[in-house]
């Protein structure tokens, strides 16, 4: 293999197509500084994968497009293509030639091709990946690299050697490993951690399981029992009826004769109330009568001496306003005298601000003169002082240029006789190894084909696992929320269901009285309920019915006038508090006229209100006095509409709870919510439950779900199981095949560079003397030219300094100067304004000071009117004296009073003792009704327990009455039965939540268990597998590493003293007992100085240094081509002349591309290209002869 070509497009200063064809041997690729030399390494380590843009030398990946000069517009993209020879198959690619192209365009996109053909970056890498080409590898050696290898950490200097050893391959095949075993682990945890949540979960289920049976065996036994007791009530409910029927005749008699007894008692008592209030009436205008004149009689005493101490008061005030009158007079002259004082000051203050401004100015001008002037010296001494350095480097760079040739063509004299005796062994050893590297492709071809077999496999399997476990995820964290969900819903329905039991939100006579009609049957007679639970309304319509009912809708709805009399009549014996009853019997309708009715059908006008919900028919009477004269509409705009069309003559709701009055008015505003909780407190807990219903359905089928896809994920675990067993035994086996096939291939290439080297060698040193001779002659003029330009560029800049010096001075005095005055200026600012605020602040004082001088001034002039009119009422007071008409008639009042109070007193007596009969006739007509009802609801309950039984028994078990005969005991005994039934539901409530199919999640879980441990064996097993794999392949990296490590340190010795003519160095391992950690030291001690480490060297020594351990390393692996970037720049001339001889021998085995200055390497050179910029900014590629290549580089100088 070798390096055919490099075509280039775009990239960096080469704008124009260009191709550089490189034959075997050594390349020279030469011009001046700037010219673009270096990019063509760029463009080499750009196509091998380099992602860094910094080590391209840019800020970014874009600027490796070409951007365009003065004449020239920027390209859109870059292209290069590298082609290589590839007969021998030094790549594993089935073709004789390869080309690599990479594209990128400013939009940021790149394309990567192989022989033109689309690829992926992770291809080329592939492809490149241990052959010491990538971007990675010792294929590109720039000053960078040397510097590195210098200039690393000993744990950093690692990876070079790591390459040249060859165990790149197995470290990356150790990590892809060591990540398998990851995910191995990982699956190992997920299913140890599957089964432990199973193993969790197996013994509650087994519980569960054993509490299944349990119960089915109950429930059968309690299926018996109830189909027993129903028989038998059914067949016995007549007889029970009958008996029932005859105590509650009885009763009916004894509640008649009680009930006329209390209704004689109730009116002796209302004609009793009647007169005692009629005289409770007359006694409150006797007394009003005697308050009137006992005031009048003693007000005349106490109106003269309350009227003198007020004249008193404001006489007082008066003298204490005078004094703050004359207060304030006194602050306003001084405050008026102080802000004038100020106004005064700022003026001044003010005008130093002006001077002052008027002066800095002056000197920032001047400032700014200086700075300009300092600034063009300045630029002039710059450009004197490079002219002076660039006249010293060129006249340093001559001298030794002057000597590096002298040096050089001594050496290449000595050379040329060394050349011929290497070539004659090398042909012999090549037909060999030809033979054995045919037969080792076609086995790397069969293992190649079983390894990626076996990696699509396993791909395939992860992706289908991939797949499912993300679905179970996401159904899982749907179940989830829906649990969540669920246990929101069931606590809200919770505290509604509590809050109805407690009748929460209704007021508390109303809710003491439901409380009582839930224990005390007479109270529950006698009302239908709270009009709040007898009506349904739509959700929709909820809050316009709320504000349209107000506080009706804790209206109690009894069924006649009586009922509500008795109700109010308990309320206060029981001081409960008042409500508001609403007889059926006794409510008038309320409806809309035909006329108005009309207007009903205007868009936005849903109806009355009456008949947009639902009730029992039984108390329309009530419903319509409420809301039959209540329209609903859907806004506030429409209910004014409509209320004008038909001028006010009902109610109008809307939906948000805004009323029209009839009367005109308008209510409307943020609303309560206790209503509205009273009214849809029972549909939203129907609501809640319907959504649980839902929510528990949802759960149990994305349950079922999980269950059948983690078997699925449990079958494919084993599958991916033994398909990465197969896949890493192929890896291995492959590697295997593939490290023998490079170890012949290598050898075999070795061989070919060789020969050709050994025999181009001859040819280029003598090409080198001759060359070295023309040097010599150009060079000698150029000396004194150069010592007379670096004398005039001195006595120039001598000068500009003298004056520069002046100017200075000058600018740090205006400097200091303008600092002082800023903060003078500063000093002045600050002081006006707070001047000024000091001004605004007594104005607004001396403002106040007036207003409440003018307050106080008009106070007393109030207060003395007061005293003028308080005066003229004495004097009328005195004037006026007491009638004694007024006194008798207070008396005979008094008389008429006493009367009256005896007669009440015997009234309230004849009450009392009618009200303690009707109390008493009331307690037995309370228990009359309560046996009644007793007896009622028991004959009730024939039939509706015999309807539940029914109900239950088709439910629970779907017989019938004719069905349940065949379960029929002869023997069967009632009571028996009843304590047995009772006991058995005792037996299965106690059992608590039975999960019925526990039985059949058990045995599956079970099985599931067995599965998941026979996987989790088998994953143990692989990673047990890949413990091995990664011990064998690091015991390899090691065993491999310290071989191939000893002898480069061999041959970093032997190049170390060949190319220092002496000394000695070596390479030491430290930091660490595992070789493949350990860091790297170079100790080097060159010829007459004492061992020490490498930092401790010259900059010369360290280049060289670096050199001989390249060169090292390719005499123990030869790359097929090596692109040096201008390695040898810090090298003296006999040490590049000694270079050039060490390149020229190796170029045998690797061909080079060498960018250089210096005169030995490119007379050793192969081939020439010269690098121009002939357009400024565009470089240009041409091939060049030594001469010109020798005038290139004295431009450079």
């Amino acid at each position: 293999m070798y390096f055919k070509s490099l075509d280039v497009a775009g990239f960096k200063s080469f704008a124009d197509r260009l191709e550089i064809k490189f034959d075997s041997g050594v390349t020279a690729i030469v011009g001046p500084n700037g010219c673009g030399k270096s990019n063509v390494a760029d463009a080499i380590r750009w196509v091998l994968g380099e992602q860094s843009s910094k080590l391209l030398r840019g800020s970014s990946m874009q600027d490796v497009i070409f951007n365009g000069t003065e004449k020239r517009k920027s390209l859109s993209y870059a292209e290069v293509t590298l082609s290589f020879n590839n007969q021998d198959r030094f790549f594993n690619y089935d073709y004789d030639e390869l080309a690599i192209t990479r594209k990128l365009y400013r939009s940021g996109e790149s394309e990567y091709l192989i022989n033109r053909v689309p690829c992926r970056l992770r291809d080329i890498v592939d492809l490149l990946h241990d052959s010491g080409i990538g971007r990675d590898g010792y294929s590109i050696i720039g000053q960078g690299k040397v510097e590195e290898i210098i200039s690393s950490k000993p744990e950093n200097r690692r990876g070079i050697f790591e390459e040249a050893a060859g165990i790149a391959k197995f470290k990356s095949k150790k990590v892809e490993s060591e990540r398998k075993l990851e995910r191995v682990r990982d699956n190992l945890t997920r299913i140890k951690d599957i089964l432990s949540e199973i193993e969790r979960h197996l013994e509650p289920l087994k519980k569960q399981s054993e509490n299944a049976k349990k119960y089915l065996e109950l429930r059968d036994q309690l299926k018996d029992l109830e189909t027993n007791i129903y028989v038998y009530q059914y067949d016995n409910a007549s007889d029970q009826k009958a008996k029932i029927m005859q105590k509650l005749n009885g009763i009916s008699e004894q509640l008649a004769l009680r009930q006329d007894e209390l209704n004689k008692a109730t009116d002796g008592y209302n004609a009793n109330m009647a007169e005692v209030s009629n005289i409770d009436k007359l006694m409150d205008e006797l007394h009003e009568q005697i308050l009137h004149l006992s005031v009048n009689i003693e007000k005349q005493a106490s109106e003269i001496k309350v009227v003198k101490e007020r004249i008193n008061l404001l006489s007082e005030h008066n003298d204490k306003i005078n004094l703050d009158i004359t207060n304030s007079n006194n602050n306003i002259l001084k405050l008026t005298a102080e802000r004038e004082s100020k106004l005064e000051r700022t003026k001044v203050e003010q005008k130093n601000l002006v001077d002052k401004n008027s002066e800095q100015k002056k000197i920032y001008d001047r400032y700014l003169t200086i700075v300009d002037e300092l600034t063009l010296y300045e630029d002039e001494a710059e450009s004197s002082q490079k002219e002076m350095i660039d006249a010293l480097d060129k006249l340093t760079d001559i001298k030794s240029k002057s000597s590096r040739l002298e040096a050089e063509r001594k050496a290449s004299e000595e050379n040329i006789e060394s050349i011929t005796s290497r070539i004659s062994a090398i042909n012999e050893k090549i037909k060999s190894n030809e033979e054995l590297a045919a037969s080792s492709r076609e086995e790397v071809d069969a293992m190649r084909a079983q390894k990626e077999s076996a990696e699509k496999d396993c791909a395939d399997i992860e992706l289908q696992m991939n797949i499912l476990n993300s679905n179970i995820k996401d159904v899982e964290n749907e179940k989830n929320s829906n649990l969540a969900r669920i246990q929101v819903y069931e606590n809200r329905r919770k505290l509604l269901s509590e809050m109805q039991a407690e009748y929460e939100g209704y007021a508390g006579s109303v809710k003491k009285l439901l409380k009582e009609s839930e224990r005390n049957i007479g109270v529950k007679n006698k009302m239908v309920g709270v009009l709040a639970s007898l009506i349904k309304v739509p959700a929709n319509f909820e809050t316009a019915i709320e504000m349209a009912l107000g506080n009706a809708v804790q209206n109690i709805v009894t069924f006649d006038e009586n009922g509500a009399k008795d109700l109010i009549r308990f309320l206060k014996e029981n001081q409960f508090g008042r409500a508001t009853f609403m007889p059926i019997t006794s409510m008038k309708p309320r409806n809309i006229s035909p006329e108005d009715r009309r207007y009903l059908s205007t868009e936005g006008c849903f109806g009355i209100a009456s008949e947009l919900i639902s009730f029992d028919k039984k108390i329309a009477p009530v419903v319509s006095n409420l809301l039959g004269a209540t329209v609903v509409v859907e806004d506030l705009d429409i209910a004014v509409k409509l209320a004008q069309n038909t001028r006010f003559a009902f109610k109008i709701v809307t939906l948000d709870g805004d009323i029209v009055n009839p009367q005109g008015s308008l209510t409307g505003g943020s609303k309560r919510s206790e209503a509205v909780n009273l009214i849809s407190r029972e549909r939203e807990i129907n609501t809640l439950a319907e959504q649980i219903e839902k929510l528990k359905a949802d759960i149990d089928k994305k349950q079922k779900y999980i269950g059948t896809s983690s078997l699925e994920v449990s079958a494919l675990q084993g599958k991916l199981v033994a398909a990465t067993r197969l896949r890493n035994e192929a890896e291995i086996n492959f590697a295997k095949v593939s490290e023998k096939l490079d170890n012949i291939e290598f050898q075999l290439y070795s061989l070919k560079e060789e020969l050709a080297q050994e025999e181009n060698l001859r040819t280029l040193t003598e090409n080198k003397i001759k060359f070295v001779n023309d040097e010599l002659n150009s060079v000698a003029g150029l000396e004194n030219v150069e010592a007379t330009n670096r004398k005039k560029a001195t006595e120039s800049t001598n000068l500009r300094q003298e004056k520069f010096a002046s100017l200075r001075s000058e600018r740090d005095d205006l400097i200091q100067k303008i600092t002082e005055s800023k903060v003078k200026i500063a000093e002045l600012e600050t002081t006006i304004s707070s001047l000024s605020t000091d001004c605004e602040r007594l104005a607004y004082e001396i403002e106040d000071e007036n207003t409440n001088l003018e307050n106080l001034k008009r106070e007393l002039i109030r207060n003395q009117q007061t005293i003028d009119g308080a005066n003229s009422i004495i004097q009328a007071q005195i004037e006026a004296q007491t009638s004694q008409e007024d006194k008798e008639k207070l008396q005979d009042v008094r008389n008429q009073l006493a009367g009256l109070d005896d007669k009440k007193v015997s009234l309230q007596n004849s009450i009392k003792e009618l009200d303690e009969a009707k109390t008493n006739l009331m307690s037995q007509i309370s228990v009359l009704t309560e046996k009644k009802h007793n007896e009622e609801m028991q004959l009730a309950k024939v039939d509706t327990d015999i309807e539940a039984m029914q109900e239950r028994i088709y439910e629970e078990y779907g017989l019938t009455y004719q069905t349940c005969q065949e379960f029929k005991r002869p023997d069967f005994d009632i009571n028996q039965g009843m304590i047995e039934c009772n006991k058995c539901k005792k037996d299965i409530s106690r059992l608590g939540y039975v999960n019925v199919n526990a039985i059949d999640e058990y045995k599956e879980t079970s099985v599931r268990y067995e599965d998941m441990k026979t996987q989790c064996d088998d994953l143990e097993k692989s990673e047990e597998d890949l413990v091995k794999i990664i011990k064998e392949l690091s015991n390899e990296m090691i065993t491999r590493f310290e071989t191939q490590f000893n002898q480069i340190n061999t041959n970093f010795k032997q190049t170390f003293k060949e190319l220092f003519g002496g000394g000695n160095a070596r390479l030491e391992l430290t930091g660490s007992d595992n070789l493949l950690e350990a860091g790297i030291e170079i100790v080097a001690e060159p010829p007459g100085k004492k061992l020490q480490s490498i930092t401790l060297l010259s900059g010369g020594e360290k280049a060289l240094t670096a050199i001989a351990i390249l060169f090292a390393i390719l005499k123990l692996r030869p790359m097929p081509f090596c692109l040096l970037d201008e390695i040898e720049a810090a090298l003296d001339d006999a040490n590049v002349d000694r270079f050039a001889q060490y390149l020229r021998r190796f170029s045998k085995e690797t061909q080079f591309i060498v960018i250089t200055h210096r005169k030995p390497t490119m007379e050793l050179a192969d081939s020439l290209y010269g690098v121009t910029m002939e357009e400024k900014g565009v470089s240009k590629i041409v091939s060049v002869k030594l001469s010109e290549a020798v005038k290139h580089v004295e431009e450079a100088s």
